[in-house]
């Protein structure tokens, strides 16, 4: 069966972002160059001009895919069954990969150019704002009809302590501290912010 062509540059990009990581790790944003993308894809720089206006572009699309990923976990959560339970069930595997050193690097190396590049620091917003977003409505369906009982601010806050403490997993698997001793408190504290009410 043959492959559609929107399906076979997909998978080019795919490809491309896959490499791109890789070099971005190894040797950090400035220090990649595309012919060096290029050669760890297995492709021509031309082949990846047609795919990518430039390195800006590229990378702004593994933050938009990494987004994607992340959306995509959040969702599942929603389907059916104990939503606190299943998320606390999560826990631990949240913890080994935000602590990959390898994907630790990647993000911060990311957060590093997006302080100093305008039009990326756009895309880390947006991508974080639509993370916010979920995350509060994941808040709101734990606790049920009780969210009325707070704030919108506090919903907001909620959701923002949770990607503080995952993103601070971030930068702390770059340092390769002992992260196994987090697992046992995390889980009070997801069940803190999902599913307790102060006037409880």
């Amino acid at each position: 069966m043959s492959t559609a062509p929107s399906d076979r540059a997909q998978a080019r990009r795919q490809q491309v972002l896959e490499a791109a990581a890789e070099c971005f790790r190894r040797r950090g944003f400035h220090a990649a160059s595309m012919a060096e993308i290029a050669k760890t894809a297995g492709m021509s720089p031309g082949h990846i001009y047609n795919l990518f206006e430039n390195k800006d572009d590229i990378i702004a699309a593994i933050v938009e895919r990494d987004c994607e990923d992340v959306l995509a976990r959040i969702a599942e959560f929603r389907q059916e069954g104990d939503l606190l339970q299943k998320m606390l069930a999560a826990t631990e595997q949240a913890i080994d990969k935000h602590s990959e050193v390898s994907q630790a690097a990647l993000q911060l190396e990311v957060l590093a150019e997006a302080s100093r590049n305008a039009k990326l620091a756009a895309v880390v917003y947006r991508s974080e704002a639509l993370v916010n977003e979920k995350a509060q409505e994941l808040i709101q369906l734990s606790l049920g009809p009780r969210a009325d009982a707070l704030p919108p601010e506090e919903i907001q806050g909620r959701a923002l302590m949770l990607g503080v403490l995952f993103n601070g997993l971030t930068a702390l698997g770059v340092r390769r501290p002992n992260m196994a001793a987090l697992t046992p408190l995390m889980a009070p504290v997801m069940r803190r912010m999902l599913n307790v009410i102060l006037a409880d």
